[in-house]
This record gives C-alpha cells, sequence and structure tokens, in this order.
C-alpha cells in the first residue's frame, strides 16, 4: 500500500482565502493524506489603496505565492481560480479543480438605498463599490444613472464599509459570501442571475496549482470535479483568446441548462455579448463585425438596454410596431365599490393606454410583469412601482397576486385581445378587470430586415408581408400564433432585453 502523502497549503491570510484553504485540508484528509496551512502575503493584500487597474503587474493575488511553489517552500497552493493568469508558469500546473460554488455576483444593499427599479433594486443615482472593471461596466450598462465608488479590502471590511454609509450598495462573489456565512440580516441580498450579469471566468471555483514535476499531482488530481473542471477551462479558454487577464472586463459563464458559453465583454464601441456552444465561436461571436438589421415591433424606445447591446453587438436595431395600443372610447370602467390600491399593466400597451387615468389616481401602486414592461414606464411612473416580475407572464402573475392579501384591490386596464391569465388564477384579492384598449393596426409599411421580432400575436396577425426568413418571438403565446401561421423562429428564453438580443444573434 502507497504512502499517503503529507503536503504543506500555501495560502493567502485572508478570511476567504484560510476557509478555502482549510476546506482543501478537509478533501486532502478525507482522501487520507496530511497537510498543514502556510500563510502568504501577496501585493493585492499589501496594496489595498489603489484600484486593481492602477496597479502595475499581473498576478496581485497569485504572484508570491506561485514563487513560494516553485522555490519549495509549499507544496499546494490554493486560489481563487478567477485570479491565475490564463498561462501557467514554467514548471506549474493547475493539478485540480474542486467541486464549484455558485459563479453568480451578488448585490448587497442598504435597506435605506433599497427601491423598487428594472434591473437592480437601487435609488437613482446610488454609489455601487466596486473595483472590477467587469462589474464595473456591466452596472453602467444595465443603471446608466449609478456612480461607481472604487471598493478594496477582504470580503468582511468591504461589507463593514457598506454598513458605515460609504457607498448605497456593493457587488461581491456569491460563493465568498456563502463560504465565510456571515450574517447579513440587515442588508438587502440581491443574487445577479449570470443570463444577464456576466461572471468572471472561473468565479466560484478554486484551482489547485502545484509543480509539475511533483510525483503528488495524482493524488491532489483525485480531489477534481470532472464537470466543473470542464466548464472553467471552456470560460478561461474564451479569456486566453482574448489575451486577457484579470482586468479585461470580460465575463464567461458556463450555462449547465443551454450547455452554451455566455460572454460579456466591454468594448471601445461598447458591450458585446455573446452565447455559444464552444470557446472557438465564443471568440468568433465576440469579434465580428458584419451588422444585422432587426426589426422589432414595438414603440421606439430611444435609450434603452436592448439598444445599448445592439449597437456595439453588430445588430442595427429598428423599432416599429405593427399595431398601435387604440383607447375604447368612453371605455367601461368597473364599478368597483372599493377604489384600488394596486393596477396590474400587463404590457407596454397597457402603460401607454392607461397612463392617463394612472395620472388621474396618484395613490395607486403600480405592477409589471418585468423589466420590458418596467422601462416603458415615465419617470413619474417609475416613482411608483412598486412591483417588478421576473418576465414570463403566467409566472409573473401568479407571484404577484399570491403575495396580495384580502384587503387588496388590482385594476387590470387590459386589450380586448389580452388572454386574461387573471381568470386562470384563484386569488383573495379584488379584481377590477377592464377592456381599456384594443390593438388597431398601424399604416406605415415595416421597413425590410435580415430579422424580425414579433412582440405579440397582435403584431404576427398584423404581418402582410412575405415570410421573414429569419424571425424571433417573445414569448409563447407570440410563438403560437406564428406556429399558427407555419413560420420558422426562434423564441427568446427571457422576454427582456438579453433574451431578445441572445435570440437575434443565434438566428
Amino acid at each position: 500500500m502507497p504512502e499517503m502523502p503529507h503536503l504543506i497549503i500555501g495560502t493567502r491570510g485572508s478570511d476567504l482565502a484560510l476557509w478555502q484553504a482549510h476546506h482543501v485540508h478537509g478533501l486532502i484528509t478525507a482522501q487520507g493524506g496530511t497537510a498543514e496551512i502556510k500563510v502568504l502575503s501577496t501585493q493585492g493584500d499589501r496594496e489595498q489603496v489603489q484600484s486593481f487597474e492602477k496597479l502595475e503587474g499581473k498576478g496581485f493575488f497569485t504572484k508570491e505565492i506561485e514563487d513560494a511553489l516553485l522555490q519549495g517552500l509549499i507544496d499546494v497552493a490554493v486560489h481563487s481560480h478567477k485570479d491565475l493568469e490564463t498561462t501557467q508558469p514554467p514548471g506549474l500546473v493547475v493539478a485540480a479543480v474542486p467541486h464549484r460554488a455558485s459563479a453568480r455576483d451578488v448585490l448587497l444593499v442598504r435597506k435605506d438605498a433599497e427601491t423598487v427599479a428594472p434591473w437592480l433594486p437601487l435609488r437613482p443615482g446610488a454609489t455601487v463599490g466596486t473595483s472590477s472593471v467587469r462589474r464595473r461596466d456591466q452596472l453602467l450598462l444595465l443603471r446608466p444613472d449609478v456612480h461607481i465608488a472604487a471598493l478594496r479590502g477582504n470580503v468582511p471590511t468591504r461589507i463593514e464599509r457598506l454598513r458605515e454609509g460609504r457607498y448605497d450598495a456593493i457587488i461581491l462573489a456569491e460563493a465568498g459570501l456563502d463560504r465565510l456565512e456571515l450574517n447579513l440580516e440587515d442588508l438587502v441580498r440581491c443574487p445577479l442571475q449570470p443570463q444577464w450579469f456576466v461572471p468572471a471566468p472561473a468565479q466560484g471555483a478554486l484551482a489547485l496549482q502545484m509543480r509539475e514535476d511533483d510525483p503528488r499531482c495524482s493524488f491532489i488530481a483525485a480531489l477534481s470535479a470532472a464537470e466543473d473542471l470542464q466548464n472553467v477551462a471552456a470560460e478561461r479558454t474564451v479569456l486566453r483568446g482574448l489575451e486577457g487577464g484579470c482586468q479585461l472586463p470580460f465575463g464567461a459563464h458556463w450555462d449547465a441548462d443551454s450547455k452554451k458559453l455566455r460572454c460579456f465583454l466591454q468594448t471601445k464601441a461598447g458591450p458585446r455579448r455573446c452565447l455559444s456552444a464552444s470557446a472557438e465561436e465564443a471568440l468568433r461571436q465576440l469579434s465580428a463585425t458584419a451588422t444585422r438589421t432587426v426589426l422589432i415591433t414595438r414603440q421606439p424606445r430611444p435609450d434603452s438596454l436592448l439598444q445599448r447591446l445592439s449597437t456595439s453587438s453588430g445588430v442595427a436595431l429598428i423599432e416599429q410596431p405593427l399595431v398601435a395600443a387604440a383607447p375604447i372610447p368612453s371605455p367601461a370602467i368597473p364599478n368597483w365599490t372599493s377604489a384600488p390600491n394596486w393596477v396590474w399593466l400587463g404590457s407596454p400597451g397597457a402603460v401607454k393606454a392607461a397612463e392617463q387615468w394612472i395620472d388621474e389616481h396618484p395613490e395607486v401602486r403600480l405592477a409589471v410583469p418585468g423589466t420590458g414592461t418596467a422601462e416603458a414606464l415615465t419617470d413619474a411612473m417609475l416613482n411608483r412601482l412598486d412591483h417588478i416580475g421576473q418576465g414570463h407572464p403566467n409566472g409573473a402573475w401568479s407571484a404577484f397576486i399570491d403575495a396580495l392579501t384580502p384587503s387588496d384591490r388590482v385594476a387590470i386596464p387590459h386589450s380586448t385581445a389580452s388572454l386574461k391569465r387573471w381568470e386562470e388564477h384563484p386569488t383573495s384579492a379584488t379584481l377590477y378587470p377592464w377592456a381599456h384598449y384594443q390593438p388597431a393596426p398601424t399604416s406605415i409599411q415595416p421597413p425590410t430586415a435580415d430579422i424580425v421580432c414579433f412582440t405579440s400575436p397582435s403584431n404576427v396577425a398584423a404581418w402582410t408581408g412575405p415570410v421573414p426568413d429569419k424571425a424571433v418571438a417573445l414569448g409563447q403565446a407570440t410563438s403560437a400564433a406564428m406556429k399558427a401561421r407555419n413560420w420558422p423562429h426562434a423564441t427568446a428564453k427571457t422576454p427582456d432585453a438579453f433574451g431578445i438580443l441572445e435570440s437575434i444573434l443565434s438566428c
């Protein structure tokens, strides 16, 4: 029986780094080996004032540990995988990637700065702390109104600075928060989904680095989680292809559901996104220069998130509805016995048609199914917005209505062509639906485009041109209307800017 090895583990001295080192210590001993931990200092630990982009050199959190490994002072270096350069120093190798924790980022918000708003629950002009250029650029993409302030220090220090009021919110990796099990009851914890806020390559994963000629590499290699090793490798392959390090404003995440890579890259022209099944295809998409013309059948939104994403992703976006929300003359407003305290605006059309009525009832709170409808609200309406759903119409309505009480009363201005989802879900709240507008075809002929994105069944019905060569449906109801006409199409996974863009890029 071979003798079990004894290994010296090298690590930084932060709370999180020590947790990671002790975790690896446990993995080694569980496999029959023995280990001890040696704490080392790095440039990133010593330089706690300047932001990363102003520091000179590379490997701020890894170089000294790698040097100790090469000198034989330690046997295994435990790194946050995202901190490692994509090319290993001569003589070193990543021997194992243990089971990966969550890859997501988390927005931590002080409760006095929280509000209901599209994408991020932050009041207008909030100050957000981060020293990551990737996080900074994605924050400003989602919310151009926020202010970014540099934030350094270990995880507990960053959280304490938030509590002190230096920031309204900060962004941290969810894996670190979970590992340290910190008490965050006084803060609002908002996970940022990778579909729209792409994490750093290999975020949430550990890298166990060794000398490549160490015969104990095979012992450590057995600690790897095969699937996580493969997914992290794909994310870092794209980073290596871009010739970038940890200061490149780049995110990559392997999506386990779609089996595809989702990437974000901030370029001089603006943000670029891609969704691809391979690292090679992701690199091609991120560097593509060809322009595609896309017609989306909705009212123009000049400063919308979709417009910001499209401009630098090779998409020339034309926004033009085929139908308009035409108010019904003297709509039959329900004869309610008690005034409503909520208004459910199920679509941008409902927002437009009911705007005057909403202005006349300033005490009523507004609810929308997702960020797409929220973007159609006026500034005055945004100040009254009190609920944003997750975007999927059926789930968004049921989640909203299930949270209400019997004393709540919900006005539902809707189209004559509405699917009337409120009739399918029982509730103890009082509902006041009324047909407030009707879809009316416009007289404007749509321009030709490479891809047509249909936003509703009414827009599908109003289409009089030839069958589009490439088309996207926004939602299952629109997809059903296109299937009824035997139109080939893709369906956006989510009815928001990111779901639309990814469907367009996949056509």
